[in-house]
Parts: structure tokens; sequence; C-alpha cells
């Protein structure tokens, strides 16, 4: 599912913080952004374990509203962005009934989901790994700068 769905302050909670010296030489970054890419894996994998967002009536709902075959759907990938709901197919769903009650639904389920996931212990130490690689990696940068000067 893309990010619209999951709650945006478990996202910011993830995204690395702005840099205020120059940029990370490029095997910082490359180091930094492995870090980054495999702590996404983790929580996408732990995300998806659990089965689609939706229950099977809302997934219906869903693959009729999208133009889906029944079951070609995952229950995941679609974007929630402005009240409109677009599907992994380009359809967008605007100012529809039926689909806000669906979501309004799902997304205590889908907030449960996220919160179990961003508190597993495996998941926080991930996230405490690439925090720190990435204030390593920061450090070492502003250090190398400071010696240029």
């Amino acid at each position: 599912m893309k990010a619209a769905l999951i709650p945006a302050a478990f996202l910011a909670a993830l995204a690395p913080a702005p840099a205020e010296s120059a940029p990370a030489s490029p095997a910082a970054a490359a180091a930094a952004g492995q870090g980054e890419e495999g702590l996404s894996a983790l929580i996408d994998r732990e995300l998806r374990s659990g089965g689609s967002w939706f229950t099977p009536a809302e997934q219906g709902v869903i693959e009729r509203k999208c133009g889906y075959a029944p079951g070609e759907w995952d229950g995941f990938e679609a974007n929630l962005s402005d009240g409109a709901f677009t599907c992994s197919n380009g359809r967008v769903v605007r100012d529809d009934a039926e689909m806000r009650a669906l979501l309004r639904a799902a997304e205590p389920r889908i907030e449960a989901r996220v919160e179990a996931v961003m508190a597993r212990a495996d998941v926080r130490a991930a996230i405490s790994r690439v925090a720190k690689a990435s204030a390593e990696a920061a450090l070492s940068e502003s250090e190398a700068g400071r010696r240029r000067h």
C-alpha cells in the first residue's frame, strides 16, 4: 500500500532529519540508503504479513470501484490523498460516500496494525540502527567539511 493509508505520524518518524551540513559522501549516502531500504523492506514485509488492509467485503467494494477482477487486487497497493482513493491501476475514486464509510471503518484496523508493527522490537532496533548510521554519516561529513575549510 502506498504511504497515504499509513498514518503520517509514523512515516514522519522514519524520515531522516535534513542535514544542515554539506551532502554526505557517496559512500556514506549509499550506506544510509541501504539501511533505509532494508528498514522499508522490513516494515513493508511485517505490515503485509497480516493480510489485506481490508475485510473481504471491503476488498470487494474496492475491487468493484477500481474495476479490478475479483481477487486481482492485493489489498495494499493504493493511495489516498486529498479525499481521492487512487487505485493501483490509476482509476481514481473521488467523493464517494461508500468509499468514505469503508475507509472510516478500516482506518482503526490499519492504524492498529501499523502501531503493532512499529512497536515490534526488531523494527524499533532497525529504526535505531538507521538513525544512528544516518547521524554518524552526517557527523562524519560535517567533520570532513570543517577540515576542508
